[in-house]
């Protein structure tokens, strides 16, 4: 019998650490892309509700052959694009993927997008946990 309490405590904890990730994604967005276009990009808000930093490491879709975190940046007058290996997101905080600043680029979409698409993407964090994101396609805001 104390086998078993302890075994379904020690569940129920587990279940709860997944009940409620300490990431929340808001406002995700994929820009429709002008037929033939190789690029796209995809814009959100990563929410950390928890009480420790998390850093993404990675990120995938199933509708892309890759996904890459990019930073914009301003050097000498002009705009460019840095390749970021990971964002950290401090407890308590929001870090905003958005035009101009850090954003998802995805070359070679598996098919054309339209607007109202949803695009599904997988963030993968150092600590382990994973977040499944639905991006809606849209035209520029």
């Amino acid at each position: 019998m104390k086998s078993f309490l302890l075994s379904l405590l020690l569940c129920s904890w587990s279940l709860l650490a997944c009940a409620d990730p300490a990431i929340q994604v808001e406002n995700a967005w994929v820009r429709e892309a002008p037929p033939g276009a190789q690029m796209m990009a995809a814009y959100m808000t990563l929410k950390n509700t928890g009480s420790s930093d998390v850093t993404l490491e990675n990120i995938t879709s199933p509708t892309f052959r890759m996904v890459m975190l990019h930073k914009s940046v301003i050097v000498d007058g002009v705009a460019r694009m840095s390749h970021q290996d990971s964002l950290p997101i401090p407890a308590g905080t929001s870090v905003a993927l958005e035009p101009g600043s850090y954003h998802l680029m995805m070359p070679a979409p598996e098919q054309r997008l339209h607007s109202g698409d949803l695009v599904e993407f997988n963030l993968q964090f150092a600590d382990g946990g994973t977040v499944r994101v639905q991006a809606i396609v849209r035209k520029k805001p």
